[in-house]
């Protein structure tokens, strides 16, 4: 097996070494991000809290949030 240290065969098997990509993650921070700043937002400006539009909004953002990243994710498997 020493022929594959050496010469084109190494060079190929040089490139051919690929690493595993991590699984795309759940956006928790983000979604625990978006609902602080909307139940912010509806408390400063309105005086009151709407816990469950808030936390529809944030469940939504963080949905498309983790979408975005299996897309990314996906297209750099493409390549």
């Amino acid at each position: 097996m020493r022929w594959l240290r050496r010469g084109r065969a190494a060079r190929a098997l040089r490139q051919l070494n690929v690493l595993a990509e991590p699984p795309a993650s759940v956006p928790i921070a983000e979604g625990v991000g978006i609902f602080v700043g909307i139940v912010a937002w509806d408390l400063l400006s309105a005086g009151e809290m709407e816990l469950l539009k808030a936390l529809l909004v944030s469940a939504g953002g963080a949905a498309v949030w983790y979408g975005a990243r299996c897309w990314q994710c996906s297209r750099r498997k493409d390549r």
